[in-house]
């Protein structure tokens, strides 16, 4: 068994693929046997995992207040109207004062 992985960083990458479900068939396939060979990886993997299974367990999923929702849409609604009035100003500006 492997004591240094040379592909730690990659592996790390996979490891969460592979935990979140985004990693193909292929990719898991490929992770599973490297994994198999390398200390440092079967200990990311299992760190990682653990960590995981943790947060699932405690936390616990709530809906937010339909109230919450309505003020953020608003607040974001009234920046993105700033927002446009910036840019047309900043346009009106170029427009005025550019040669």
């Amino acid at each position: 068994m492997k004591e240094r992985c040379e592909n730690h960083q990659k592996c790390m990458q996979m490891i969460q693929a592979v935990l979140d479900g985004s990693a193909s068939a292929a990719e898991v396939e490929h992770f599973k046997l490297h994994m198999d060979d390398c200390l440092p990886c079967i200990e990311g993997y299992k760190l990682e995992k653990s960590i995981k299974d943790a947060l699932q367990v405690k936390m616990e999923k709530k809906c937010c207040p339909q109230s919450t929702v309505v003020d953020i849409r608003a607040k974001i609604g009234f920046g993105l109207v700033l927002l446009g009035f910036v840019v047309a100003e900043v346009k009106l500006y170029h427009l005025l004062f550019s040669c």
